[in-house]
C-alpha cells in the first residue's frame, strides 16, 4: 500500500512526474569583416535588384546571431535567429547538413532557422544583392557551431510567461493588430539566475529607413541590451506577426530605434512582476505545407538565380512548421513568412493555452501572406501583394494549421 501511494504521489506532483526541461543559448557576431562587406549588401527596401545597399562600412550595433536549445526526456527543440530580413531556404539546408556532420546530438528535424527581419542587416535570401561566399561560408559554420555549443550547455530550468502590450499600429489601415509582447523567462533551475529571455514581438524592425547605411539590427538591439542590463542573461527576440504591423514614427534615426527599444524593454520587465510558472513537458509537431507560387515577378526571380526559394517541378514551395507545446498552458507556433493581422491573429486565437507565441519568418522566407479578401483591397498599397506567393496562399496555410492544432 506504501508502495502504491508512492506512486500516485509522484505522478501527480509535477517537479517529479517528468524530467526537468533543459535549454542552453548562446550568441555570436555576425557583423561581416571588413573584406566580406565588399561582396554583401543590405536586404530589405527598394524593389529586388534595384538600389542595392552594398559595400556597408560602418556598424551601429553588431549583428548577432542567437541559438536556444531546449530539451525534455527524448524531445528537443532548438531555434537559431539572425540578425537579418529573411534567410533563404538553401542556406537553411546547408546549416542543418553542417550539423548533422558536426555532431548527432542535436535533432535537426527539429531545428528551426528564423530571422529578425531588421531591414539593416545583410540579404540572406538574394533578391537585393545577396552575400559573398566568403560571409556565407562562415556564417553556415558559425549557426552550426552555435547550436551545438547552446546544447553542450544545456541546464535544468524553471520558466515563467508574461503577456503584455506596445503602442504597434497597422499600416494597411485597419483598426486590429497584435499589440501583444509574450515573453518566456528561463531561470536556472536550482540558483534562480536568469539564463534566457524569449521574446515574441509583432512590429517591423524598420525604425531605420532605406537612407540608412549602417547595420544594426534597429530597435531589437535596444531592446535586447536593456533587458540584459537590467535581468542578466541571454535575450533571444523573434518577430511575430508582423506583415502590417510597425510603430508609428515619422523619426528614422539610430536614437529613435534605441527609444523605442528601451520603451519595449521596460514594458517587458514590469510586466515579469506578474509572470506565472510555467509546468509540463515539451511537445514538438510538424504541419507541413506545401502550395504553388503564382506570383510571376517571384517565379522570375528564382528561375534567374537571385532568390534562394525551392520549387518543385510544379512550382511549388513546401516547408515544416512546427507547433510546439509546454504543459498545458504554452503554445509556440513557427511561421514561413510575414503574416497579416486579419491572418496571423485567428491562427493565435486558436492555439492551445494561456501564452501563445507567433514566430514569423522561421525556416522560410515567402514573403507576405494575406487573407484573400483582403488582397488588394486597400487603396494606394500593394507592398504586401507584390512580395506574396499567391492570393490564396494565407487562406491555405491557415486551414492547414487551424485543422492540425485543433
Amino acid at each position: 500500500m506504501k508502495t502504491l501511494s508512492f506512486i500516485f504521489v509522484l505522478l501527480c506532483t509535477p517537479q517529479l512526474a517528468f524530467a526537468a526541461l533543459k535549454i542552453g543559448v548562446w550568441k555570436e557576431n555576425i557583423t561581416p569583416t571588413v573584406s566580406e562587406r565588399s561582396t554583401s549588401c543590405m536586404g530589405g527596401y527598394s524593389l529586388p535588384l534595384t538600389n542595392p545597399r552594398c559595400d556597408i562600412t560602418d556598424a551601429h550595433d553588431y549583428l548577432s546571431l542567437r541559438a536556444l536549445y531546449m530539451a525534455n526526456n527524448d524531445t528537443q527543440f532548438s531555434l537559431i535567429v539572425f540578425d537579418t530580413t529573411g534567410v533563404g531556404d538553401a542556406l537553411i539546408n546547408d546549416i542543418r547538413q553542417r550539423v548533422s556532420m558536426l555532431t548527432n546530438k542535436v535533432d535537426v528535424d527539429n531545428l528551426v532557422i528564423a530571422a529578425t527581419h531588421t531591414h539593416a542587416g545583410l540579404d540572406y535570401q538574394g533578391i537585393w544583392g545577396g552575400i559573398g561566399i566568403e560571409y556565407r561560408n562562415r556564417i553556415v559554420d558559425i549557426a552550426a557551431r552555435a547550436i551545438i555549443q547552446a546544447q553542450s550547455t544545456a541546464q535544468g530550468v524553471k520558466i515563467f510567461a508574461a503577456q503584455t502590450q506596445v503602442p504597434v499600429s497597422n499600416r494597411r489601415g485597419w483598426g486590429i493588430v497584435d499589440d501583444s509582447v509574450t515573453t518566456l523567462f528561463f531561470d536556472n533551475r536550482k540558483t534562480d539566475q536568469p539564463i534566457a529571455t524569449l521574446v515574441n514581438l509583432s512590429a517591423h524592425p524598420t525604425i531605420l529607413d532605406g537612407n540608412n547605411i549602417q547595420y544594426s539590427s534597429d530597435y531589437i538591439d535596444s531592446l535586447r541590451t536593456n533587458i540584459e542590463r537590467e535581468r542578466g542573461g541571454m535575450v533571444i527576440f523573434v518577430n511575430g506577426i508582423l506583415g502590417d504591423a510597425q510603430f508609428s514614427t515619422t523619426e528614422r534615426t539610430i536614437e529613435k530605434a534605441n527609444e523605442i527599444g528601451k520603451l519595449v524593454a521596460n514594458t517587458i520587465l514590469e510586466s515579469e512582476k506578474a509572470k506565472q510558472r510555467v509546468m509540463g513537458t515539451l511537445n514538438v509537431s510538424t504541419i507541413t505545407f506545401t502550395h504553388p507560387v503564382s506570383n510571376t515577378a517571384i517565379l522570375q526571380l528564382q528561375q534567374s538565380g537571385a532568390l534562394d526559394i525551392n520549387l518543385d517541378d510544379k512550382n511549388q514551395i513546401s516547408v515544416d512548421l512546427k507547433y510546439v507545446q509546454i504543459g498545458r498552458y504554452t503554445s509556440l507556433l513557427t511561421f514561413p513568412g510575414e503574416a497579416l493581422t486579419r491572418l496571423g491573429l485567428p491562427i493565435k486565437y486558436n492555439m492551445r493555452g494561456k501564452y501563445h507565441l507567433f514566430i514569423g519568418l522561421a525556416n522560410a522566407s515567402y514573403g507576405y501572406f494575406i487573407p484573400s479578401d483582403e488582397f488588394g483591397q486597400i487603396p494606394g498599397r500593394n507592398t504586401e501583394e507584390r512580395f506574396s506567393m499567391d492570393k490564396y496562399a494565407g487562406d491555405e496555410i491557415k486551414r492547414v494549421i487551424d485543422s492540425s492544432i485543433k
